[in-house]
């Protein structure tokens, strides 16, 4: 049976043959996203555990009933809404993701991108279901060829497959591989977008180093993602949970998503970053 940890609220959580263990407390006690997604006014391990179910019972996530295509887009501003409506106005190519059982994952369909990234939470480890590579594979979907977490080996092996124009997702705690990702675009003479997610509790050195080297960085619950990265950002869009463009690419890639959308939106200058004090996430780690 695969074995899969993840964190959510910043709890620590065990998903094997479909069933849910929260292994620790969750850290963040309340989170807008959360509450406008699922309903969670107050977390606990029950919420963590709620959700977490949720998911393997209505998208198959962690087993191999997995729903691999979908078109929902339940996020405003999530990477994988960005990188597929970018997909479509032709800024990007291809994307370098995770999905559990098959970890690094380069896809290029963005009905298959959204499926894999719309609802996943951060994965600290995951092991291989094979009905799950097998299944992305034959929707065109290119794997490091075993359950491996390296988005760097994966933005490398999309440029062998001939792929230009990448986005790469990386976690926010490893700020080490967007300097990496940086330097093997710059020497390959390739276009590169980092996109820094789950960014909990990182530390002021990670955010600093996530601040010279990525493209966009989601806030999450990081107060160091909002005292770090905001000042520095080119554009911002939210006020509860701000995502920070830090390079025009970014900037183009969230405004892209901006023009994709059917919802009313205010766009206006400011110093960044612009926080509604009264929507964020409790506390900020």
């Amino acid at each position: 049976m695969a074995r899969h940890r993840v964190e959510m609220a910043k709890s620590l959580v065990e998903v094997e043959d479909g069933k849910v263990r929260v292994l620790s407390p969750p850290k963040v006690r309340r989170c807008p996203l959360r509450r406008s997604l699922y309903g969670c006014e107050e977390e606990d391990e029950s919420t963590v555990a709620r959700v977490l179910e949720s998911h393997v019972d209505e998208l198959g996530m962690y087993t191999s009933k997995r729903v691999l295509r979908l078109s929902d887009d339940p996020v405003s501003f999530g990477a994988s809404e960005m990188v597929n409506d970018a997909m479509a106005a032709g800024l990007l190519e291809a994307a370098v993701v995770v999905c559990e059982g098959v970890g690094t994952v380069i896809i290029d369909r963005p009905e298959v991108l959204q499926a894999v990234g719309a609802h996943m939470t951060g994965i600290v480890s995951t092991e291989e279901i094979p009905a799950t590579r097998r299944r992305l594979e034959r929707l065109g979907a290119v794997t490091l060829g075993e359950c491996r977490i390296d988005q760097v080996a994966g933005y490398a092996l999309a440029v062998e497959e001939g792929f230009g124009k990448v986005a790469v997702t990386i976690a926010g705690g490893r700020p080490q591989d967007a300097l990496r990702l940086r330097r093997m675009a710059n020497y390959l003479g390739k276009e590169v977008l980092v996109l820094a997610v789950h960014t909990t509790g990182i530390s002021e050195r990670a955010a600093r180093s996530l601040s010279r080297h990525c493209d966009v960085v989601w806030g999450c619950a990081s107060k160091q993602v909002r005292d770090i990265i905001g000042p520095r950002a080119m554009l911002q869009i939210g006020t509860g949970i701000p995502v920070f463009a830090l390079t025009k690419e970014g900037k183009r890639l969230v405004l892209n998503r901006a023009l994709s959308m059917r919802d009313p939106l205010l766009i206006q200058r400011a110093h960044l970053p612009k926080l509604d004090k009264g929507r964020q996430p409790e506390p900020l780690l």
